[in-house]
């Protein structure tokens, strides 16, 4: 039996902390199969120095670090994570001579450059169930393999729940009121920015929904729960299995609210009004851009027609919901904007959060989109954060643009960062949930 410490490094609490799945299921997959586990959240269990105590009043044969942003991915507020990142990998270095093994969505996208930088011993690419599981067993039985980064090549078929204590779990609810579960796994689609297929793969894998609710019913009745965001890329999948957990939910008359981020097509109004019943409280749409033009360059599948359609029909059955918008992406020019801007007011009674410019990640269409645009050098490592920005218009020309055209509506974000001082105060009020909706709930008044 291996004695395994797991640290999730995520010290971020903008627009609010997010509870560490990742991590989670890798301790409970360590636990499962007969190794000693520990999940050490540099949020929730003391910060740093705390960490620091423990590494020095207890002996592992294995740590690692759960590496989930490198930075904001937001180019007005472009801040960066990995010196954050470096003390704690220097402070495992001076108090522990384990095998140090790094993790996580971050590490899974850029892998070389962050073992080189953060002086690691191995690495795990994408799912670590089944990986740092035989990693444990491996440096246990006295024969570490040679290979320092190991893909998970076999997806995880079975995604059980993630173990959560009551300390963890306080904290989150504490500061946001939220926890997450995760009801599938992958995602098809073909966005050019996205890294989730290097993550978690294109094939989507299920969890059974009544297990799902399972943990969710846990989760309630543990924890005092009364928020949920279901962390899948994309909850509402093509083939439309996401309903079942919604019926499931249904069913058992929870009493729990929650929120998902969908893809803004090819939901029914009889649809929605079964993801209201089971306690959907608020939608969060990956619009991503609001012309056809745009959503072309970004290879969404989709028309904007095809949103405004979804749009309706959610604002139809009064659920709150918020489009996440990209500006500045492949194909934008002065003639897109001007009517992007345009089709914005078409999304009349939802949040509108707006960015400019995509934040590059290696092994994206994107990344290559860029390096025929001559933005990134071919190869670049990018562990900085660098945005595209199309080549047929100007950074400052989007900007003024859309602050002129923001600053009239409440219920329009940009900056996008400058909302989360806000969100934190009602949060330290007792207020649960993403909170963005309270901007429509002002406005109606």
């Amino acid at each position: 039996m291996a004695d395994c410490l797991i640290i999730s490094a995520n010290q971020v609490v903008t627009p609010y902390p997010v509870y560490p799945l990742g991590a989670a299921y890798v301790t409970e997959a360590l636990q499962r199969n007969g190794h000693a586990a520990r999940h050490f959240d540099l949020l929730a269990d003391g910060g740093l120095a705390a960490l620091e105590e423990l590494l020095i009043t207890s002996s592992f044969d294995l740590i690692g670090i759960s590496i989930r942003n490198l930075d904001t991915v937001d180019s007005a507020d472009p801040a960066e994570f990995l010196d954050d990142i470096k003390v704690v990998a220097r402070s495992i270095r001076t108090h522990s001579n384990a095998p140090l093994v790094l993790g996580g969505p971050a590490f899974s996208i850029i892998p070389e450059p962050l073992m080189t930088l953060l002086e690691a011993d191995y690495g795990v690419v994408g799912e670590g169930e089944d990986a740092l599981v035989r990693l444990a067993s491996a440096v246990e039985n006295g024969s570490p393999p040679s290979t320092k980064i190991i893909s998970s090549n076999a997806v995880v078929e079975q995604i059980g729940a993630a173990g959560i204590t009551e300390s963890t779990a306080r904290y989150y609810l504490d500061h946001g009121g939220m926890l997450n579960v995760q009801t599938k796994r992958g995602c098809a689609g073909l966005c050019s920015y996205c890294s989730y297929p290097a993550i978690e793969g294109r094939r989507i894998r299920y969890r059974d929904p009544v297990e799902v609710v399972d943990e969710v019913e846990s989760l309630v009745s543990r924890h005092d729960a009364r928020y949920l965001f279901f962390a899948d890329s994309v909850f509402n999948d093509p083939a439309k299995r996401y309903l079942r957990v919604a019926e499931e939910l249904l069913r058992r008359d929870l009493a729990l609210q929650w929120c998902a981020f969908f893809r803004p097509t090819d939901i029914t109004t009889e649809e929605l009004r079964l993801l209201k019943r089971s306690g959907l409280a608020a939608m969060e749409l990956g619009t991503d851009a609001v012309c056809d033009e745009t959503l072309a360059g970004l290879r969404k599948g989709f028309g904007f027609d095809d949103v405004v359609q979804v749009h309706d029909r959610i604002l139809a059955e009064d659920i709150p919901c918020a489009h996440f918008v990209m500006f500045g992406g492949p194909g934008e020019n002065r003639s897109t904007l001007a009517r992007g801007l345009a089709n914005i007011e078409r999304l009349e009674g939802s949040v509108v959060f707006a960015f400019i410019g995509i934040r590059i990640l290696p092994g994206t269409p994107i990344y290559h989109r860029a390096v025929t645009d001559g933005i990134v050098e071919p190869g670049e490592v990018l562990l900085r954060p660098k945005f595209y920005y199309s080549p047929q218009i100007s950074q400052h020309e989007i900007k003024t643009e859309l602050v002129a055209a923001f600053e009239k509506r409440q219920e329009w974000v940009y900056p996008c960062h400058e909302f989360n001082d806000r969100i934190n105060i009602l949060h330290r009020m007792g207020r649960v949930g993403p909170l963005w909706d309270l901007l429509l709930t002002r406005r109606k008044r």
